[in-house]
């Protein structure tokens, strides 16, 4: 690893953000026999699980993958520590800064993988007095979140967590089993809880009121203040901490460069995950927005944004040598929600719909917890075995939308054809 590139050759491939789905979609192209010359960029070092982020908020989690350099230090990949200033899609640039300096990386094509954060600037005051679990160590990180909370211990705190989905239920639920004498307040929009199915949902709720957080439902946030929430009714709820969950937003890179996103800022691609307005450039996980059916929802996940970076990989190769595969699509397994020392766990179809039954409490909690060490271990797998790495559902889409033409018929773009 170097923290800018030694050379001006430029890239095959460059993977940018070393996520769950970039870190996937790199090591996937570093099959020796390939022949690619492939660079993965990232800001920092470690590799950071954001599904175990609210553990990090109370208490320092050892990193699984400490390393990145030294993780990949026996592949072929080009590990960059460094950030990325700009995307020059004409040509096929990106500018980026290490240690002050700044240098510029060429490639042929692009997989954007920069993921998403939490969404601090739709509400009024959010970015300035409320919390987010997110990584690094800014002022309003899960690091200082950490720190903040460890300055309330063992006092009666009030302490607010915004959202009412998983993000938010995982951080109500962590702060009030860690500190059970907290007054741990849940507010949402709508019903805390009702983002899947009725079974999942009372289960939820029920393990949330079991640890003793109180449930504020249908309230809408219109302000935050320095110690004080206002609704959109006009209640007001005084806190002493907030945790912001509502919304999720990708970084605003891809929009500045001139590709087509949505109103999240994700990069719009057809179900070949490419970019529907620069093909040279596929994104994945968070950062990406399909236009058509992926199978099962491609809702933000682990699991999502893992699979998507090894079609990723597997769109690049095709594009290299001139072919085209199938669209992308997969299947789910099952979802787990972690409430403190308690969790909700759920088999889902193929099409991510909750089934046979909803287990909670402490087993499910456990089970919740093998589950997040599988996702890594897929990783592991791939970077022991290139290319070895499958999953369900991966032919379930054989056919591409059509596309209508002036004269009333319909056909396939000629680049998307199988």
């Amino acid at each position: 690893m170097s923290s800018l590139p030694a050379s001006d050759k430029p890239y095959d491939v460059v993977v940018l953000g070393a996520g769950y789905g970039g870190l996937m979609a790199a090591l996937r192209l570093s099959r020796r026999q390939l022949g690619l010359h492939v660079a993965l960029i990232n800001a920092e070092d470690q590799f950071v699980e954001r599904v175990r982020l609210q553990e990090a908020m109370i208490a320092p989690v050892r990193p699984r993958i400490p390393s990145l350099a030294a993780y990949l230090a026996a592949t072929p990949v080009h590990f960059i520590q460094a950030r990325a200033r700009s995307i020059d899609l004409a040509r096929n640039s990106i500018t980026i800064e290490a240690g002050g300096l700044v240098r510029e990386v060429e490639f042929s094509q692009l997989i954007y993988a920069l993921g998403s954060r939490v969404d601090a600037d739709n509400a009024p005051g959010a970015s300035q007095h409320a919390f987010r679990l997110d990584p690094g160590e800014g002022p309003r990180s899960a690091a200082a979140l950490r720190t903040a909370l460890g300055q309330l211990a063992g006092r009666p705190a009030r302490v607010l967590a915004v959202g009412g989905g998983p993000l938010s239920i995982e951080a109500a639920g962590e702060v009030k089993t860690t500190w059970p004498n907290m007054d741990v307040t849940l507010v949402s929009a709508t019903r805390a809880g009702d983002f899947i199915s009725p079974k999942v949902q009372t289960v939820l709720r029920r393990d949330l009121t079991r640890l003793g957080v109180t449930l504020v439902d249908d309230e809408r946030v219109r302000e935050i203040r320095e110690n004080e929430l206002v609704t959109a009714s006009g209640r007001r709820l005084s806190f002493d901490l907030c945790i912001w969950s509502a919304g999720m937003r990708a970084p605003s890179l891809a929009r500045r460069a001139g590709l087509k996103v949505d109103a999240q800022d994700r990069v719009v691609v057809g179900t070949d995950l490419r970019s529907v307005s620069h093909p040279s450039v596929i994104a994945v996980g968070d950062s990406a927005h399909p236009e058509g059916s992926t199978g099962a929802p491609f809702r933000p996940s682990a699991l999502t944004a893992a699979v998507s970076g090894v079609y990723a990989a597997e769109q690049a190769l095709a594009r290299a040598a001139g072919s085209t595969i199938r669209p992308f699509s997969f299947s789910t397994f099952a979802q787990a929600i972690a409430i403190g020392r308690y969790a909700a766990l759920f088999p889902l179809d193929a099409n991510d719909n909750p089934i046979l039954f909803v287990l909670g409490g402490r087993v499910a909690r456990g089970l919740r917890d093998v589950l997040v060490w599988l996702v890594l271990h897929f990783i592991t797998f791939e970077r022991l075995m290139p290319g070895v790495q499958t999953w369900p559902g991966r032919n379930r889409a054989t056919a591409r939308p059509r596309v209508r033409t002036a004269d009333g018929g319909s056909t396939v773009p000629s680049d998307e054809r199988s």
